[in-house]
């Protein structure tokens, strides 16, 4: 009307739309918007387009819309982009006119020179208004396409008219023949159908389709048509068995269906340019095409695709590469069909089973498995990833039109997300705009659940209309009808017209507007939310039956999605990651506060920590974005980085985030832009609108006129599907993009459930369940790299830690470890706190964990500098490099040569040109190792073993090393020589006793002169620091001067007479060190006269002295004489071969005329080893001849000698016991050693030796036999030793049982019992050993040691009531088993073995009543049974059927011992018969009162004896039944599993996997019911009270009325397998002990059936609460 009422130069006419008569009638009529996508912001605008509708043809209304969407826009875009609209000036309207007869075109700026160029162009119908050049070209483009359409019917008519000339020659070139089934067939050619499509495409794009007449279309149409019908009736399925021949027979099948894919492309074409012609749209004509694209890619693409260079497919494989060419074009035509069926899509309504054919073809290729390597694939793997964005793009389409379809989109994708890859490069193919990649249904997904959140395609025609009832309404007054909608749409519509709002709005028409928009956006939102949540709960349910090591790959597929959708967190062009994100945080929280299973919350906890670590790498990169804008001029950037530190310190307003000119705008503007990579944004567009929309309504109303305005421009925007600003904004760069997004993420509700997250994990790590710990501190570990500032938040992470370092699980230790790892990276300053635990975990009985320690350990010694810290962390290393396992020792050996001696390496050369630093490092060094010298015997020869690794011939670094050690060795003289060069506080007796250990590891590292140096401290003996220097020197000189072939003669002989002279001055460690070197040095000399005088004279000595009363007061210094002549004695004795001088002893000693030097001293020494002898004399002689056994071990022998060593162990003098077993554990270790070096020298010679003996001499040695002879003549008494207390003889006596085990000197039996009791004691070393030795001994001889086990557990239990005087079965905090080593060591034994040990242990609870004995407050049976009750209550069972099978031999006992008391305390104690019970049943119901207590009268002929008896039977199978209780409760154990388990017949799989126990159930009440029951003892009423009790738990079965109560099928008893024992009969509570059938045997969950005719104990059923239901364990 407006047109036709203004004055205009030129008008376009005016296109009549079907129904109309003319152009006045068209436009008067309703306008509806058409349907189109989300336009750019330059994209020009086109008024909405009249519409009439016609008849009720098929498919009417999809034709009608068709009819609204101009065949302008073209499919080339760019051309649509460059054209130019004329300005039509409107003049004002008169006053007499009436609005309601005019539809107002909006503008949301006055109008303006500038604001007149955005008027929008001609009706949709016209051809776009072009320029001279622009129309040549449309009217070319329109020529050659009518040309070429000519062309081709000229030859279709010349071949159809003349088929006596269809000829390969004859037919025009716009055809070719196709063989097919031994006839040929017509088909255009490829090239005609590449320039029918260039054609086509360039006539749309200018607008000039309408050219062509329909029927010329729908003509050029039938002969494509005719081309599908080849691909139809082709056999196009690909065989791997194909020889060359078939398969080059299938290429030209399949170059004909390449022709036939341009052919289908073709007729899509058309349908585009004509589709509001039915006759061109038919859906038969698009379901062929649509079979056909089917059968190419399912037939063709996907089996090529699914090919692998594998046994199977090898030789198609090599085909198929070979012609990789060719089949590619082929797929790069169908790639090209399904983007132009995509495009169809879009502008056309399809019939639903087309819809649907084109979804399971594109989920389908969507779901193929693309090969991981170039080499694996036929085809490059990017090509057929394109099929993959097209197919895509499908479902999208589908997805945003048909809503209908939705849902079964989601159920095929979410079903076949199994079939997705887990592994290899092909799992993640869709790459970013970032060059990031992920999964491509990852970014399907986002993609739909973007489209869900999209309004309404007609939400913006509807929005059209309602204006314009608004402006009717303002001009019939404020009466109108539809009030509240009025005002709505009023204050939107002023809104959109004008920047400026209305000053007239008042606060309810604000606060309705925002209510109402609010309402909208929510409505959107909460629709992609539910989708969110369905494919969020479908993922996470697949998962929590899924593990990552199972079959099933759905856990690993939650863990990629998740992956995937936080790697796109930050990208502005997939918001809806964070709503997929927010879904899964919500159900991840949601499982860790049930209560759910371990895995599950493992599950949760790992993707929760994924997630918190996301989010502080988000922040990470923001500030990263932030700093490297600093540089930029933008006002935009300034604006974007202020926020930002705002967000940062907390005061960040959301009223900034959704101001028109904020972050919200600035991400609106790049996505609209075409910086945006070309990429799909048209869904992210509409999210993100909506996010905004939603973000703006939700801050309080205010009278603000910008806020009006911002509603208003969303409100439109929102409705219209389309971004399109009043104003403009400057470019926006991809960084201010990115940055502004940050924003808005950061302030969702997502990334604002940090610190939730962060909390939840924190709890985590005290839970019950020693996985869940584990996994918390893995994703606190994961956190804390990402945010070290979490340690300043979160006070409490320190005290969680240092208290997970002492957990009982290794998992939880070792990622402990890994966790303060990360925080002493993060703050160095916490080292201090975390130090302790890190030295004690380097001893942690695990490995993993002790190598992580290690690990700290090293990190923490390169860091520090404080040399008492060194020095710790240098022991602790020494220790573990001489660790039982190789991993262990070879690691810290390694770490110690690193820290110590790799520095100076580059020196080793040059020592004399080292730097000032580095002498001063050199001399710490030094310093370190003297400090670390002063410690115990075992660091000090742990170092010994260091360097001596360091220096052996096959070390890596052994010269450097021993380079290194030679410049420590001369700096350490410096210090002693020098005082001024020691270190403060540091002596030089020290620095002399660290020479002795580089001594002892290599005398190389010596020179001569160094060692004459040493040769004043030996002659000056003054005070007691004298002789500590004179043990060292000694030490040095015995190991280094036979080995330096420069030392003068005379030095040795000096030191030679020095070292004699002193000898009656020094002490027994000096006297033993002397005798060492003086022996050395005799080889060196070879003067062994002096000795030989030295020993004679001692020998006489001692001769004088013997039978003298040395205990005589008087006799004092004959005492001391003895003693010192005693000790010299055995020192030489034992260093000192002097076998070859018997003559001259001959001589020296008259009467003498023995053969043997060293038993002519042992006798000499014998005499003063009697009981008759002061304690002093006595531990001296037996030292002393047990030194000289040990080099002498003919003598161990000898009867006097054995007599002696016999009367020393029995006599109970703990001093001469501990002095007898050193010497024997000495004796034992050499031999051990020597045992291991013989082997190491055969195993080095290439001579295997095997089982210790074979391929070794036969012939047994005078060691072999003292051995024997210690072990089996003294080891009764070494065991009765080693049981009899926890001070240093009882350590001494397992450590020589343990060492006769090794050797296997005896049988496994005799020591057996003795170490499993051991292994209970509370000294660690005792318990370690013994541990270890029957762990060998266990592994060596499992069936013989099967036997004495339950005589071992006898054992345990008098050891721990005589010995440690605790006969509990447990330890507390934890509760632990006190059997628990020997259990571990039976678990690492075969099911069957463990089982028949359970039933065993089980047996030796039960007992006969009638020969208990009960004397005692606590009776000893009681005592024993409740050891081992509490031992099976805290046992850490392996496995699930290992558990059942002890549940059901605990029963058995309650069973079948348990019916018999029960009846014994109703006959004897209460007096219950058949008689009593008939009588008072007559008179009494079975629902009255029960009759269960009686009077005491009614007890009182029971005798005191007989009541404390059965008493004591019902406290040990009431306990045994609390335990069996506690079990199932602790594990989960419920009727119905184990009556499932016990149908399984143990074949289930789950009674193989180690039990779960239920988190917050600990063993207090247990305890505290045990001890309740066993004090029952006390007196006469608590005796009858339990017996009472007792009886009512085997009357009533309980467990039985719960389930029928509260279960279906209660009425089947539910009952544990019992292995072996299964099938044997079981009493009931009330009759005799004969067998009986299975159906009256007692169940696994309830008690035993009562008896039938005892009415009277089915009275009691009803009034006693059942224990299982009723004690709260937890």
């Amino acid at each position: 009307m407006v047109l036709h009422s203004t004055e205009l130069d030129y008008r376009y006419p005016t296109p009549t739309s079907p129904g109309c008569s003319s152009p006045e009638r068209a436009v008067t009529g309703q306008a509806v918007e058409p349907k189109q996508g989300l336009p750019s912001k330059q994209a020009n605008k086109h008024p909405n387009t009249p519409i009439t509708p016609g008849p009720a043809l098929s498919n009417q209304a999809a034709f009608a819309r068709n009819a609204l969407i101009p065949a302008s826009l073209s499919y080339n875009s760019e051309s649509t982009s460059q054209v130019h609209t004329p300005v039509v000036l409107i003049p004002p309207l008169p006053a007499e006119c009436r609005p309601s007869e005019y539809i107002t075109f909006k503008d949301n700026q006055p109008p303006s020179p500038q604001k007149r160029k955005r008027m929008e162009t001609a009706s949709v119908a016209k051809p776009p208004i072009q320029s001279k050049d622009q129309r040549a070209l449309a009217e070319a483009a329109s020529g050659n396409l009518q040309t070429l359409i000519e062309e081709v019917f000229e030859a279709d008519e010349l071949a159809s008219n003349e088929p006596s000339s269809l000829t390969t020659t004859g037919i025009p070139s716009h055809f070719v023949w196709a063989d097919q089934d031994d006839m040929q067939i017509r088909l255009l050619a490829p090239a005609t159908l590449v320039k029918l499509d260039s054609c086509l495409q360039k006539a749309i794009a200018a607008g000039r389709s309408g050219d062509i007449s329909v029927d010329d279309a729908f003509r050029l149409q039938e002969l494509c048509a005719k081309d599908l019908r080849f691909v139809q009736s082709s056999e196009l399925s690909i065989d791997t068995s194909w020889d060359t021949d078939e398969f080059s027979a299938w290429l030209q099948r399949s170059a004909v269906a390449e022709a036939v894919m341009r052919s289908a492309r073709t007729m899509v074409r058309l349908m585009i340019g004509f589709r509001e012609e039915k006759k061109l749209c038919s859906e038969e004509v698009l379901q062929n095409v649509v079979d056909a694209l089917n059968k190419v890619s399912t037939s063709c693409i996907i089996p090529l695709i699914e090919i692998r260079p594998k046994e199977a497919g090898l030789e198609m494989f090599a085909l198929a590469s070979a012609h990789s060419k060719e089949i590619g074009q082929l797929l790069y035509q169908v790639n090209r069909l399904m983007r132009m069926l995509v495009e169809l899509l879009d502008k056309v309504d399809i019939a639903e089973e087309i819809i649907t054919a084109m979804e399971f073809l594109a989920i389908r290729i969507l779901f193929v498995e693309n090969a991981q390597s170039e080499k694996e694939s036929v085809l490059e793997i990017q090509k057929f990833e394109g099929l993959r964005r097209a197919a895509m793009d499908a479902i999208c389409g589908i997805f945003s039109r048909y809503a209908e379809q939705r849902a079964f989109i989601f159920d095929e994708i979410l079903t076949s997300f199994q079939k997705l890859p887990t592994k290899g490069q092909n799992a993640r193919q869709f790459r970013l705009s970032d060059n990031t990649s992920i999964q491509l249904v990852s970014a399907l997904i986002m993609r739909l659940i973007q489209t869900s959140a999209a309004p309404s395609r007609d939400l913006a025609a509807v929005s059209k209309a309602q204006s314009a009832r608004v402006r009717n309404r303002k001009k019939s007054g404020p009466n109108s009808s539809d009030t509240e909608e009025g005002s709505f749409s009023d204050t939107a519509a002023n809104a959109e017209e004008s920047e400026a709002p209305s000053a007239e709005l008042d606060d309810d028409t604000r606060e309705t507007t925002s209510q109402r928009l609010a309402k909208e956006a929510n409505a959107l939102n909460d629709s992609a939310a539910k989708d969110a949540q369905y494919v969020v709960r479908y993922l996470v349910q697949r998962a929590l039956t899924a593990s990552k090591t199972g079959d099933q790959p759905h856990r690993h597929l939650l863990d990629m999605y998740a992956e995937d959708l936080l790697s796109v967190l930050g990208n502005p062009e997939w918001p809806a990651a964070e709503l997929l994100l927010r879904a899964l945080m919500v159900s991840m929280i949601s499982i860790t506060e049930n209560k759910s299973t371990a895995p599950a919350k493992n599950m949760a906890l790992e993707l929760l920590g994924l997630m918190g670590s996301a989010i502080s790498e988000l922040v990470a990169t923001t500030q990263s974005h932030s700093r490297s804008m600093e540089n930029q001029d933008s006002s935009s950037s300034g604006y974007l980085r202020q926020l930002f530190d705002d967000y940062l310190d907390g005061s960040l307003d959301t009223c900034e985030l959704t101001n028109w000119d904020g972050p919200y705008r600035i991400v609106m503007e790049y996505l609209a832009s075409a910086d945006s990579d070309g990429l799909p944004t048209r869904s992210a567009q509409l999210y993100f609108l909506m996010q905004w929309t939603r973000a703006a309504t939700s801050i309080p109303s205010t009278a603000d006129a910008k806020r009006i305005s911002l509603l208003g421009q969303l409100r439109k925007m929102l409705r219209s599907r389309a971004w399109d600003p009043a104003d403009t904004m400057g470019p926006v760069t991809k960084g201010q993009c990115r940055l502004a997004y940050a924003l808005t993420v950061l302030s969702m509700n997502f990334c604002r459930q940090f610190d939730s997250v962060f909390k939840i994990l924190l709890d985590s790590i005290t839970s019950e369940q020693t996985t869940v710990r584990t996994r918390s501190l893995k994703s606190v570990t994961q956190m804390l790299e990402k945010d070290p500032s979490l340690l300043d938040r979160a006070r409490n992470v320190k005290g969680l830690l240092i208290k997970c370092t002492t957990d009982s699980s290794p998992m939880v230790r070792d990622s402990t470890l890994m966790l303060i790892g990360k925080c002493i990276q993060q703050r160095p300053a916490l080292e201090q706190d975390f130090f302790k635990p890190i030295i004690l975990l380097a001893n942690d009985p695990t490995v993993s964990v002790r190598k992580r320690s290690m690990k700290l350990l090293k990190e923490t010694f390169a860091q520090n500098k404080r040399s008492e810290v060194k020095v710790i962390v240098g022991e602790c290393l020494l220790q573990r490099s001489n660790d039982l396992d190789k991993g262990v020792s070879e690691m810290a050996t390694q770490i110690l040569e690193e820290v110590w001696f790799a520095p100076f390496w580059k020196y080793a050369e040059k020592a004399d040109n080292m730097p000032t630093e580095d002498r001063i490092a050199l001399k710490e060094q030094m310093d370190l190792l003297v400090n670390i010298a002063q410690g115990n015997d075992a660091v000090c020869s742990a170092l010994v073993s260091f360097l001596q690794n360091m220096l052996a011939v096959n070390a890596k670094f052994a010269e450097h090393n021993l380079k290194v050690c030679r410049m420590l060795v001369s700096t350490a003289f410096e210090s002693i020589i020098d005082p001024e060069a020691r270190s403060e506080g540091m002596e030089q007796r020290h620095v002399v006793q660290t020479l002795t250990i580089f001594a002892r590891a290599s005398a190389h590292l010596f020179s001569a002169g160094q060692v004459q140096c040493l040769q004043p401290y030996i002659s000056n003996l003054s005070n007691p620091e004298d002789f500590s220097l004179l043990r060292s020197v000694v030490v040095i000189f015995r190991c280094v001067l036979p080995t330096i072939p420069t030392v003068q003669q005379s030095l040795l002989l000096e030191v030679q007479q020095t070292l004699f002279n002193n000898v009656s001055k020094l002490g027994k460690m000096e006297l033993d060190e002397v005798a060492a070197c003086l022996w050395t040095m005799n080889g060196v000399l070879n003067n062994p006269d002096k000795l030989v005088r030295l020993v004679a004279s001692v020998i006489k000595g001692l001769q004088k002295l013997d039978g003298k009363d040395l205990l005589d007061a008087s006799g004092k210094e004959d005492t001391r004489r003895a003693r010192k002549y005693i000790q010299i004695a055995g020192a030489f004795g034992k260093h000192c071969n002097l076998e070859g001088h018997v003559a001259e002893f001959q001589a020296t000693l008259a009467g003498w005329k023995g053969r043997s030097v060293s038993g002519m001293i042992v006798s000499s020494i014998g005499s003063f080893a009697s009981k008759k002898q002061p304690l002093p004399i006595r531990i001296d002689a037996l030292n002393s001849i047990g030194l000289i056994c040990q080099t002498s071990p003919l003598l161990f022998n000898q009867a006097q000698i054995s007599d002696v060593f016999q009367q020393a162990l029995t006599e109970g003098q703990p001093d001469i016991e501990n002095i007898v077993l050193s010497n024997f554990r000495d004796f034992f270790t050499m031999q051990e050693a020597q045992a291991s070096t013989k082997n190491e020298t055969h195993q080095a010679d290439g001579m295997a030796v095997a089982n210790g003996k074979l391929g070794g001499s036969m012939k047994a040695s005078e060691s072999d036999g003292a051995s024997a002879l210690i072990a089996q003549r003294f080891l009764h008494n070494i065991l009765s030793i080693a049981v009899a207390s926890q001070d240093a003889s009882a350590l001494t006596a397992t450590e020589v049982v343990a060492s006769i085990n090794r050797q296997g000197l005896v049988h496994p039996k005799e020591s057996g019992p003795a170490l499993v009791a051991l292994e209970t004691s509370t000294n660690p070393a005792i318990a370690d050993i013994a541990y270890h030795a029957h762990s060998d001994l266990h592994q060596q001889h499992e069936s013989m040691f099967e036997r004495e086990y339950m005589r071992a557990i006898a054992e345990a239990y008098r050891y721990q009531r005589d010995i440690v005087q605790d006969t509990l079965g447990f330890r507390t905090w934890p509760y632990t088993s006190k059997l628990h080593s020997t259990f571990e060591i039976i678990k690492s034994s075969k099911s069957k073995y463990q089982k028949k040990f359970i039933s065993n242990f089980c047996s030796k609870i039960d007992f006969d009543v009638d020969k208990l004995d009960v004397s005692g407050e606590v009776p000893t049976s009681l005592q024993f049974a409740r050891f081992l009750i509490e031992n099976l209550a805290f046992f850490d069972y392996g496995r699930t059927d290992e558990l059942l099978h002890t549940i059901s031999c605990m029963e058995k006992v309650v069973a079948d011992t348990g019916a018999g008391i029960s009846h014994s305390i109703n006959t004897d104690v209460f007096h219950v018969s058949v008689d009593s019970i008939l009588g008072d049943s007559e008179g009494r119901s079975a629902a009255t009162e029960p009759a269960t207590s009686h009077e005491p009268a009614a007890a009182g002929d029971v005798g005191p004896e007989r009541l404390r008896q059965l008493t004591t039977a019902s406290i040990i199978l009431s306990c045994l039944w609390e335990t069996r209780t506690y079990l199932r409760r602790l594990y989960g154990l419920g009727s119905s599993q184990q009556r499932r388990e016990s149908k399984g017949n143990g074949k289930s799989k789950d009674v193989n996997r180690p039990p779960s126990k239920v988190q917050g159930i600990s063993g207090d009440k247990l305890v505290a019911a045990i001890a309740e029951r066993v004090a029952s003892l006390k007196d006469r009423e608590s005796m009858l009270k339990q017996c009472q009790e007792f009886v009512d738990l085997l009357s009533v079965d309980r467990e039985l009325k719960v389930a029928a109560e509260g279960e279906e099928g209660g009425a089947v008893r539910p009952w544990t397998p019992s292995g072996d024992e299964a099938g044997s009969p079981v009493p009931t509570s009330g009759g005799s002990r004969g067998p009986l059938k299975r159906k009256r045997s007692v169940s696994v969950a309830g008690t035993p059936h009562k008896k039938r005719g005892r009415p009277s104990l089915g009275r009691r059923r009803s009034s006693r609460k059942s224990i299982d239901e009723d004690e709260n364990w937890e």
